[in-house]
């Protein structure tokens, strides 16, 4: 039999540890992408603004042959967003340039379906001067690509990415540290 020595035994020890440990990481964070649950009640917007921010994302990535933005529940996320991450300042800068928007609108939400495309198309095409409606677009195509329809009905989900294949651990060499 041949002779074992700490550094072999500490090597393998290393790398089923760190296999495992990245293993349950890249789970947890797939899980976490995809399990977003948010609460029944509104974090941080009114109903009123809340719809706002609905069809401005439905809007922005519509139902097609796949469901859209508020199909996902992208409005939900960027309210999740707006009242748990942002500074304070980020929320209070974002609410009130909705309630600017829905002003400049005068009622975004009476608006009909035609007009509030028409009206987010020249949000969008003036995007660099309208920070609000630029912070609602990325919040969008965020929540909407990382949301459990985004991630498996929109784009191609691979949990596990190539197949397996065994690698003996005197080939690799040293192991990174």
């Amino acid at each position: 039999m041949d002779d074992i020595n700490r550094r072999d035994i500490l090597v393998g020890l290393t790398a089923a540890l760190g296999a495992s440990a990245l293993g349950s990481l890249h789970a947890n964070a797939i899980e976490a992408g995809l399990a977003f649950k948010p609460s029944a009640n509104n974090v941080i917007f009114t109903d009123e603004q809340m719809k706002i921010v609905e069809n401005i994302a439905d809007i922005i990535i519509p139902d097609t042959d796949t469901p859209g933005a508020a199909a996902a529940g992208v409005h939900l996320y960027i309210d999740h967003m707006a009242g748990n991450w942002m500074t304070d300042e980020e929320a209070s800068a974002l609410i009130v340039g909705i309630d600017k928007i829905d002003a400049d609108a005068k009622g975004f939400t009476t608006l009909s379906h035609a007009d509030q495309v028409v009206f987010v198309q020249n949000l969008d095409d003036n995007r660099d001067k309208e920070q609000t409606y630029s912070t609602l677009k990325s919040y969008t195509v965020v929540g909407y690509y990382t949301s459990e329809i985004g991630s498996t009905l929109e784009l191609n989900y691979d949990p596990i990415p190539g197949g397996y294949e065994e690698i003996p651990l005197n080939s690799v060499g040293k192991v990174w540290a």
